[in-house]
């Protein structure tokens, strides 16, 4: 145990004496060079970064012919349990339902092409309504079970959806988005029969005979998944996920010598616990999909309470950890945590948000698990969610990894220039390989401003690398605000606070804060004779309208203008440096 100290402690040491301006966004442990070395511009072609891994097999087989495909290999290992109640299926289980499914909704008169949603926790029900409907040809639309009604609505309206699942206690304000969403025909909801309401147990009862194995579904053009995303600016929309996207990017995330990750034999079987939500890509692939392909076991949480969080790993012994960085405080810092719990653990992954060095530390001392690997990955719901990884063995302690197989990246400073920079420049981080979405769903123009016609995709973040092409993210240039993770578009707050009848302009940036990562605050300018109106209204009068991560928890602030530049463009930099100098 000493010598695990003494190793991390002067890991942190070095980092916090060896920095390049970056912002920590992955910590293994590993000692970095005390001074910035020489850069080899020759090891990169036109200073493009490619994927140090093997290039990984690809496929066109749909999401659901793999899966049905994993059910082959191990038909009795479990597929989905539980954490909670302890309801269980195993592979073989979960391809019947998966028919059975998808075969209902064809009865009910479904069609190739029509956007099926689900708004749900993580529950062992959550995948086969999934690949139900991704059998049936219908795009997946997921959203936030957290959200209001309003939003919900907003999203689906996007998409047009027609079908919704979700869960029993949801019943209510899922009629109410129905209401609100008049392209809904069903609502379908896990639990007993309900006036206007169709049940999940009624439609697994079906023959499955209309589930069609050999529907004609073009991989690389045809959507398996429509998240939910802001992209570098403007109001949310809908990201098109093709099968060939997905699919790509659990292969990718699996080629040998990136991860630990095992296949399933008679003795083992990996164990996930999976409380990141399925909501997000990064629960969707990393977890899921991920985990499918492997034989693993997804232990499902549908909510974050700290006592069924430890009791479910104390429970399962996960072999690998799925986390964002409040969860990794939270495990260096459980007074409870029992260290044997972990003995199973060859993994912990982090995404989402930047994961501090000190936090890692910690996190790693307190686990003491020998030949622990800790990886961060780097992506968008845009890349399916992952483009850069960490590697088995990392030694740069700040970077969020290498492009993952089959992948690349650059850097861009379009203020001197289209060309790629050389190492440690800072610029924009563009991001290409066969992950990368197929575009904005019936969103020509922001598809057009998002990906180059040559397959280049803009992150929005401002980032750098170094002599051996690993990348450190270092600014956002994008708009959006990363609340615990989830996205939050200044746009969409923006439109609501210019909603109320005493504001006249607002503008929304993310302000820093040490546990959520960022906060929203608003700027607001008062309508004539509006004097009277406080913070506190304009704030209740938002916060009733949005879920909990979008709330103006960052404060409100009246002021009387708005910084522009000459077209009209909030000058959201301004207004952070505002911040930051009145602090």
């Amino acid at each position: 145990m000493s010598n695990l100290r003494s190793t991390l402690q002067r890991a942190l040491l070095l980092a916090n004496q060896t920095s390049h301006g970056q912002k920590a966004t992955m910590c293994n442990i590993a000692v970095p060079p005390k001074s910035r070395p020489t850069p080899d511009a020759s090891k990169f072609e036109n200073n493009i970064v490619t994927s140090p891994f093997n290039d990984c097999k690809l496929h066109d087989m749909s999401m659901v012919q793999m899966l049905f495909e994993s059910a082959n290999r191990w038909p009795t290992k479990i597929a989905t349990e539980c954490g909670v109640t302890g309801r269980k299926y195993s592979y073989e289980m979960m391809r019947q339902l998966i028919r059975r499914f998808g075969s209902a909704l064809t009865r009910m008169g479904f069609q190739k092409g029509e956007v099926f949603a689900i708004i749900s926790p993580n529950i062992p029900e959550f995948p086969i309504a999934l690949y139900g409907a991704s059998g049936a040809g219908m795009p997946v639309s997921l959203v936030n079970p957290t959200y209001t009604a309003e939003e919900m609505a907003r999203q689906l309206s996007i998409n047009g959806a027609t079908a919704l699942f979700g869960v029993a206690p949801m019943a209510e304000t899922l009629k109410e988005v129905a209401c609100l969403c008049p392209t809904i025909r069903r609502v379908i909801l896990l639990g007993p029969p309900q006036e206007g309401i169709v049940s999940f147990q009624e439609m697994a009862q079906d023959s499955g005979d209309l589930f069609n194995e050999n529907l004609d579904i073009n991989a690389k053009e045809d959507i398996f998944l429509l998240p939910h995303s802001s992209g570098t600016s403007g109001l949310p929309k809908s990201v098109m996920l093709t099968h060939f996207n997905m699919s790509s990017n659990v292969m990718q995330f699996l080629e040998p010598g990136g991860t630990n990750h095992q296949l399933a034999t008679s003795e083992y079987q990996d164990t996930y616990i999976c409380l990141l939500p399925f909501f997000h890509t990064y629960g969707i692939t990393i977890l899921m999909n991920t985990g499918f392909e492997t034989g693993a076991k997804l232990v499902t949480l549908p909510q974050f309470e700290i006592q069924s969080f430890f009791k479910t790993i104390d429970d399962h012994k996960p072999t690998a950890l799925h986390i964002v960085p409040p969860l990794a405080s939270l495990l260096a810092q459980y007074p409870a945590l029992k260290t044997e719990s972990f003995s199973r653990l060859h993994t912990v992954f982090c995404g989402a948000a930047p994961l501090s060095v000190q936090t890692t530390v910690n996190l790693l001392e307190r686990l003491n698990v020998p030949n622990l690997s800790l990886q961060e990955g780097y992506g968008l719901s845009e890349t399916s969610p992952g483009i850069l990884m960490s590697p088995l063995g990392n030694a740069k302690l700040g970077s969020c990894g290498s492009p993952i197989s089959r992948s690349k990246a650059k850097i861009i400073d379009h203020e001197v220039g289209d060309d790629a920079l050389a190492p440690y420049q800072q610029g924009e981080l563009y991001v290409a390989g066969p992950q990368v979405m197929k575009g904005y769903y019936n969103n020509p123009e922001a598809t057009k401003e998002m990906i180059s016609e040559d397959g280049w995709l803009r992150t929005g973040d401002v980032a750098y690398y170094d002599e051996e092409g690993h990348f450190y993210i270092v600014d956002r240039l994008k708009e959006l605000i990363k609340v615990k993770g989830f996205q939050v578009a200044p746009a969409e707050l923006e439109d609501i606070l210019t909603s109320h009848p005493a504001v006249a302009e607002a503008a929304v940036i993310g302000i820093p804060d040490e546990q959520a990562g960022e906060l929203p605050r608003a700027y607001v300018v008062k309508k004539a004779g509006m004097d009277s109106v406080s913070e506190a209204e304009v704030a209740a009068y938002v916060n009733s309208k949005v879920s909990a991560h979008k709330q103006i928890k960052g404060g409100i602030q009246f002021c009387m203008a708005i910084p522009k530049n000459n077209m009209g463009k909030i000058l959201r930099r301004e207004l952070r440096a505002q911040f930051a100098n009145a602090k």
